[in-house]
């Protein structure tokens, strides 16, 4: 299981590359696709303590970002959260492309001056 960490108050920027279909062949996202990320305290509990949609819209060159905004995370403990990242083509194709991974939330030290 991958783990990310991330200081609070950070900006984390994520490139999803390479989608592939069951096959192992290499997926192109259409307009209509949506991916959805939820993350979470644990994989047993429900409450989505952060959600995330992208679209067509956020592909680039490089693959599909994905942001965490410091003001996202602002509110969110620092602590250890679980999440995954599923691609939903129709209601009959849904694909868990990336599968339960752990986010480290941890505290910085030196304080950003607000001006």
């Amino acid at each position: 299981m991958e783990e990310i960490v991330l200081v609070k108050g950070d900006t984390l920027k994520l490139c999803i590359e390479n989608i592939r279909t069951a096959d192992g062949s290499e997926y192109t996202l259409s307009e209509t696709d949506v991916i959805y990320i939820d993350i979470k305290k644990d994989d047993n509990n429900g409450n989505v303590v952060l959600k995330k949609k992208l679209t067509f819209a956020d592909r680039s060159a490089s693959g599909l970002n994905f942001m965490l905004y410091p003001r996202e995370t602002a509110d969110i403990p620092l602590g250890n959260y679980v999440f995954d990242i599923r691609l939903v083509m129709d209601e009959d194709n849904i694909f868990t492309i990336v599968p339960m991974s752990r986010l480290k939330i941890i505290r910085n030290i030196t304080e950003i001056p607000r001006e």
